[in-house]
């Protein structure tokens, strides 16, 4: 027969319940219901949705006093109540292990507002942490532009060292380091957005864009084709194929509009009416 807390629990998670693995599981049924409904009701205040409760179960199974000393302290550190709804699982913490954490990144050069942007950062451990930063470091990264690039400390340093030897196919080592945002490019947006700049002639060593599809490419081209050039479906196919090869000089002479928002480019492009 269900416990009082099991039918909690499965009114806020449904089959959920089952899935999870056995210590959690344990644990959470072993706490009184009503402490179930009051941190089910403090982690909504706390603007976590229904499906993040369901991912993050283990969080029923603490005070609610806990869950909002915890919030409290990662508010102190800068984070906004949606980077905790998102990485609701540092409200589990410690916050003597999170405030470490988040001095140990400091240290490494990460500014507060990084951090902020990058939370995950303050669950991981701190060794694992290092060790990545110093795999970066030997790369050739300097610290500010491992600093600048945080996301990559959240990375398998075998993986980054994959993704290094592909892209020096492409791009010069000194390119790469420059541009570390590309070390957590996919292959295929990398391999695809050479071969589209090399069909406009856009030398891609010279102007690394490689970093977004060429789906987002051509998508930025349509916008600049509107918004520059008056390009609709009324044209004839011979005025269009004219205005596309306008275009592409344009782009070919100011590559750096494929790195542009679309926003941008309307504001900048859009003929005065």
């Amino acid at each position: 027969m269900a416990t009082e807390t099991e039918k909690v629990l499965r009114e806020i998670i449904g089959d959920r319940l089952d899935e999870l693995n056995k210590a959690t599981r344990t644990i959470i049924l072993r706490t009184p219901a009503k402490t179930v409904r009051k941190a089910h009701a403090k982690l909504l205040e706390l603007g976590l949705t229904k499906e993040k409760l369901a991912s993050r179960a283990e969080l029923l199974g603490l005070n609610p006093d806990t869950i909002k000393r915890n919030f409290d302290k990662l508010r102190k550190l800068g984070l906004t109540k949606e980077n905790i709804a998102t990485h609701a699982h540092l409200l589990g913490l410690n916050p003597d292990t999170i405030q470490r954490n988040f001095e140990n990144l400091r240290k490494l050069g990460l500014t507060k507002e990084k951090i902020a942007s990058q939370a995950s950062l303050l669950g991981r451990d701190p060794d694992t942490i290092k060790r990545n930063f110093e795999n970066l470091r030997k790369l050739g990264l300097t610290k500010e532009k491992i600093a600048s690039r945080a996301e990559l400390l959240n990375m398998n340093p075998d993986t980054i060292q994959k993704k290094y030897e592909f892209l020096r196919q492409f791009l010069p080592k000194e390119i790469i380091l420059k541009n570390a945002h590309l070390l957590s490019n996919s292959r295929e947006t990398v391999e695809g957005s050479v071969q589209f700049l090399y069909q406009l002639r856009i030398d891609h060593e010279k102007h690394p864009y490689v970093h977004t599809t060429p789906k987002c490419k051509r998508k930025k081209i349509a916008v600049l084709l509107r918004e520059r050039y008056d390009y609709s479906t009324e044209l004839t196919f011979a005025e269009k194929r004219e205005l596309r090869e306008k275009a592409t000089r344009f782009i070919r002479s100011n590559p750096r509009i494929l790195t542009m928002g679309v926003k941008k480019i309307k504001e900048r492009y859009a003929k005065a009416a």
